[in-house]
């Protein structure tokens, strides 16, 4: 886990409130990723992958939200952050997967993304892939 918060600290040292933004809007469109694998309510994949697109387009209406939620609100973000990380471990492992295996392979993937040492931005402010991404190979660890 600390090999991918050096991986963020390196593409991203010093976050605004407004990478922040794109960031949330990553993590809702890995949620309806997920949903999508698990063959979900179709409606409500939708209604998640709105929510990525309108974070990560949007960004000064959430921004300004995300500056007034304050020390409470934020505690409640980590802890929900928090038990996601450990519900998604939980997952895994009641699925016979090798999470940590497979973290450390989508971590090499990420740092593959890298051009120069350096992140490459799409037009939304994600991290995209650059020429020498190389998609993870996750089957090994299932």
């Amino acid at each position: 886990m600390k090999d991918i918060k050096k991986w963020f600290e390196l593409a991203i040292p010093n976050p605004t409130i407004e990478q922040a933004c794109v960031q949330i809007g990553c993590h809702y469109e890995e949620v309806a990723e997920m949903m999508e694998s698990l063959a979900d309510d179709y409606s409500t994949e939708k209604a998640v992958n709105s929510l990525a697109v309108e974070y990560k387009s949007a960004k000064d209406d959430h921004a300004e939200h995300l500056l007034m939620i304050g020390t409470h609100g934020k505690t409640e973000l980590l802890d929900a952050l928090c038990d996601q990380i450990v519900t998604a471990i939980g997952v895994g492992h009641m699925l016979g997967m090798d999470i940590l295996g497979a973290l450390e392979e989508v971590n090499r993937s990420n740092h593959s993304k890298f051009e120069d040492g350096k992140p490459v931005f799409n037009e939304q402010g994600k991290i995209s892939k650059g020429v020498n991404y190389t998609k993870p190979e996750l089957a090994k660890f299932i």
